[in-house]
């Protein structure tokens, strides 16, 4: 495997069946937009603190893809993620976030590769299937990872837009896969690029949980052993996913409650920015035609 792919599969974190080291540098991938912990190209950013508070979360919103109502609830995210100390995070840039699509699309268990045995069989589609990004829902997306010193892994935010009956069949499609591989493919063993891995995937105690929300955890043991866990949740059209990959702590039921916590809060961005907006829709007429009387 090149370094090049390495890389991004491992900063991906979804990639269950990727033979790479999700070990990280503290220092942000080539391709992030930096933001501190503050909104996009501020220069306000404090130095190694917590998440600012307030500020335009827009700011620098053009360079990041996504729209921007998008942009503004990851950066909530964000700043939730850095009261837990992560505060080295970026946005990633379209060219990134293009590779990831197509690392998700060319590299997976889904097709007919020869080289790839799974272990019992029938888990090698719902296993290849749950390599699921909300980043392969169309360009109404945005990605940003996190990083924190200490924690030997990355965390990542990703929201998107459903934009209509083959996106929501998307979405429903992957729940199954993850609901399918909890019942059915707890433990399984697989052969990829001559190397053989045990994975174990379980599901994380949640504090709160819907019918549109799903979870999971794993670790797998080949090369080195990589632990994960995967929060995916549905507020109304749009998805919001939040993952952490790397060290044991990335599985642990403290960053389980961390996903939860930064899930609520761009959820609410989201809420807020729909209640915003049909509140200029129901006043905008009326102040025209107050306006039209004077």
């Amino acid at each position: 495997m090149t370094r090049g792919r390495a890389g991004i599969a491992a900063l991906v974190g979804l990639l269950l069946l990727s033979g790479c080291s999700a070990d990280q540098e503290q220092e942000l991938p080539e391709g992030h937009e930096a933001t501190g912990t503050e909104s996009p190209d501020s220069s306000d950013a404090q130095d190694g603190g917590e998440a600012q508070e307030g500020g335009d979360p827009s700011a620098g919103a053009g360079e990041v893809s996504g729209p921007d109502r998008l942009v503004d609830a990851a950066q909530a995210g964000l700043e939730r993620a850095g009261s837990f100390g992560f505060n080295e995070v970026g946005f990633v840039s379209d060219e990134v976030a293009q590779s990831y699509r197509d690392l998700l699309r060319d590299n997976s268990l889904a097709g007919e590769d020869p080289d790839a045995a799974v272990t019992p069989e029938t888990c090698a589609q719902p296993l290849a299937a749950v390599d699921f990004s909300p980043l392969l829902l169309g360009e109404d997306t945005v990605r940003a990872d996190f990083f924190a010193e200490g924690f030997s892994g990355a965390g990542s935010i990703e929201l998107a837009a459903l934009e209509g009956a083959e996106d929501a069949e998307q979405v429903q499609g992957h729940r199954d896969n993850v609901r399918r591989l909890l019942e059915t493919c707890a433990e399984t063993a697989f052969t990829l690029e001559g190397i053989d891995y045990e994975l174990s995937i379980s599901e994380p105690a949640l504090e709160s949980s819907g019918e549109e929300s799903v979870s999971y955890s794993w670790e797998r043991e080949g090369e080195g052993t990589t632990f994960a866990q995967i929060l995916f949740t549905q507020v109304d059209d749009d998805i919001i996913m939040v993952s952490f990959t790397g060290g044991e702590a990335a599985a642990s039921a403290e960053f389980t409650a961390m996903a939860e916590a930064i899930t609520a809060e761009t959820a609410a961005a989201l809420e807020e920015t729909e209640t915003e907006s049909g509140t200029e829709s129901e006043t905008g007429p009326e102040t025209e035609t107050e306006s039209g009387t004077e």
